[in-house]
């Protein structure tokens, strides 16, 4: 066997302080570990030894054999190899697992690389992570050979020259008065939720960002899963500095900053700072680029996901960590990561006060309301870093505004937003991206029905987007009130008003499918809500609260019941509607449990709904009058919900064919269109 052990740097080619192992089988095959950086070949080891075994007449077990084996290697390394350009370490997976013994240097490359996703693992699957780490390793060689780093250098001084040096990110945040301060970010696209807003322009939007009081702007400059550039980068920095220097917001280089070449381009490129994530870099690595940030007047936001890298960052020394919510192998999302990291700093005594603390944190991923912002103030957490919701806002400055609580919500963001009537994926995720919190496929009869298998696409799409694989809005019956005041009865107002905070907080961020049914049986429901995978069940028929009871505690799903209202005014009372609200509970066992929400529909003689006419939508105000919030469907448009929202004062809104290019097939700008009126009514 033969180590390289910890090393430093040979001329201009660094020597990665990982030790590496070749060991020559009895076979004759020379296995590199996945950690491997050594600039020498194995295909070249394995012939210079093949040629000393069959020149010589060598045997492997040879000890002179060994030596002369080993004088070759390093005497060809010295004059040939050790000037090639450094290879990047494999990423697990891509080569068999090393063969490892207990010595020290063993030990010490599982310290060092031992927290990476697989490591040690045989046949372990890249994740997508892995997958656009090696392709960045793959661009930072390519732009190596376009640009080299004399060149940035010259950059970097002509740059600072003209706008100033960077800003210290640590102080910066310090310096933001708000009680937590905001990292808005510019991404046009991620691998998880595919496009986002790939016409918005960079400056721009910085702009609205910084105006906000954004204390700092993070730019994706990644080019293929992220569409972004360096030029973005330089873009924000130059549009929102404004002659400004300690009072501008700190630009961020959002990328897989895995060698310093990238600090490099960061610099050049107008960064204040960069983001280093430990999931993909060996602690050497970690410990080596947070000393040549700060060498180039760049402190690193070092981004973590579990206590051991929250560890690791300690250790290296990191001034500003990052907890990131989602966990970028899998792209689960878990609000909870943050609190549970930070544990890792309070064991140490380490105060992460906005003002006076030893460190300082961000809670990054996920968070889209005010109420997870507040979630991470209350947490002492001193920067939430917001991308995907301000990319689709409709008025960055308003959204970023009320996320801070620096003013009120608009009425319309906190309105449940259902799109039914979905026959293909490709309307179910133009409406997704577009901000809907339900999308709707129909079982029953209709121009829209959808089979099992057809619906089951769209949940798999839909879950996939919202980052999550399994259901999330399980079915309850005894809900205790908060106050202390016992158990809810079911079918009361307070149990709608429990089900519709509930309803909002889930579909914030992640949107739900609804399975229309009309006048079924148990059995035949339950059948499709497994073949589908539906969040819930929405009862359009002549169904009553028993009967929902009976299916949601049979498949575990809540569900959504419609009350039909006559198109004839004469017929529609408030009278009317009041008595079969109040009947609810009275129905059979409605008083054990039932629906978790009302959904105002019109019926036009005997068909009920589909029918794209309305009703008095007054009614709907006084339900809510009466404790009943309801979503109000039939005749809604784009141009029209603005006033339903008004009259109707709703909980939510439901739109179907007034959406549509033909029955089933909807039109990309209504839906966007009626989403957006909808988000920023007031």
């Amino acid at each position: 066997m033969w180590w390289r052990g910890k090393g430093g740097e040979v001329g201009d080619t660094p020597i990665h302080s990982t030790c590496t192992l070749l060991l020559v089988t009895a076979n004759d095959q020379v296995q590199c570990p996945l950690r491997s950086h050594t600039s020498v070949t194995p295909t070249y080891i394995q012939r210079s030894y093949l040629w000393m075994r069959d020149i010589a007449g060598f045997s492997p077990s040879s000890r002179f054999c060994q030596a002369s084996f080993l004088f070759v290697i390093l005497a060809a390394a010295k004059s040939f190899f050790l000037p090639l350009p450094h290879i990047p370490p494999r990423i697990p997976g891509t080569l068999s697992a090393p063969i490892m013994s207990a010595t020290n240097n063993n030990n010490d490359d599982a310290a060092n690389c031992g927290h990476l996703y697989g490591f040690g693992v045989p046949n372990h699957k890249p994740s997508i992570l892995q997958t656009i780490t090696a392709q960045r390793y793959e661009d930072v060689r390519l732009a190596q050979a376009q640009v080299p780093s004399s060149e940035l250098e010259a950059r970097i001084a002509a740059f600072d020259q003209v706008h100033g040096p960077p800003l210290n990110l640590f102080e910066r945040i310090r310096a933001d008065d708000k009680p937590i301060a905001l990292a808005a970010e510019f991404k046009r696209a991620s691998p998880s939720k595919g496009d986002i807003a790939l016409d918005l322009v960079a400056a721009e939007q910085g702009i609205k960002y910084s105006k906000a009081g954004a204390a700092i702007l993070s730019v994706l400059t990644e080019p293929k899963w992220f569409k972004g550039s360096l030029q973005d980068m330089e873009d924000v920095r130059v549009a929102t500095e404004k002659g400004l220097q300690s009072s501008r917001s700190a630009v961020l280089r959002k990328d897989f900053v895995l060698e310093e070449y990238q600090l490099l381009e960061a610099r050049a490129h107008g960064a204040d700072t960069v983001l280093l994530i430990v999931a993909i870099l060996e602690v050497d690595r970690l410990q080596r680029l947070i000393k040549t940030s700060r060498m180039w007047g760049m402190e690193p936001l070092v981004e973590v996901n579990t206590l051991p890298e929250m560890e690791i960052a300690l250790d290296a020394g990191a001034k500003v960590i990052g907890v990131n919510n989602r966990n970028l192998h899998t792209f689960q999302l878990d609000l909870g990561t943050t609190e549970r990291v930070m544990e890792a700093a309070r064991k140490r005594s380490l105060s992460w006060d906005k003002k006076r603390g030893d460190i300082l944190l961000a809670a990054l991923s996920g968070i889209s309301a005010r109420a997870d912002v507040v979630r991470y103030e209350r947490a002492g957490v001193s920067v939430v870093l917001i991308g995907e919701t301000l990319m689709r806002a409709a008025d960055p400055l308003q959204a970023v505004r009320e996320l801070l609580g620096l003013e009120d919500s608009a009425r319309g963001s906190n309105t449940l937003i259902k799109v039914c009537g979905i026959t293909r994926v490709e309307d179910a995720m133009v409406a997704t991206r577009a901000g809907t919190n339900l999308i709707g496929t129909i079982f029953c009869a209709s121009k829209r029905k959808v089979t099992g298998e057809g619906s089951a696409a769209v949940v798999q799409a839909v879950r996939k987007f919202g980052e999550r694989t399994k259901r999330v809005l399980p079915y309850v019956e005894e809900i205790v009130d908060t106050a202390g005041a016992g158990a809810l009865a079911p079918m009361s107002p307070e149990w709608f008003a429990h089900w519709q905070k509930e309803l909002l907080r889930v579909t914030r961020r992640t949107p739900l499918v609804v399975g229309v049914f009309q006048n079924n049986s148990v059995e035949e429901v339950a059948e499709l809500v497994e073949a589908s995978g539906i969040d819930l069940i929405q009862l359009h028929g002549d169904e009553t609260v028993g009967f929902a009871r009976e299916i949601s505690k049979k498949t575990g799903v809540p569900c959504i019941k419609v009350v039909h209202v006559p198109h004839d005014a004469a017929a529609a009372t408030a009278e009317g509607l009041g008595k079969v609200l109040a009947g609810l509970q009275q129905e059979e066992g409605g008083k054990e449990g039932g629906p978790i929400a009302l959904l105002l529909d019109t019926s036009v003689g005997n068909q009920k709904g589909g029918s794209g006419a309305k009703f008095d939508w007054s009614l709907a105000a006084m339900a809510k009058a009466q404790g009943f919030p309801v979503i109000v469907a039939g005749g809604l448009l784009p141009e029209n919900v603005e006033e339903a929202l008004s009259v109707a004062q709703p909980f939510g809104v439901d739109v179907s064919s007034g959406v549509e290019a033909s029955p089933g097939v909807k039109e990309g700008g209504k839906v966007t269109d009626f989403i957006r009126r909808v988000r920023t009514f007031k």
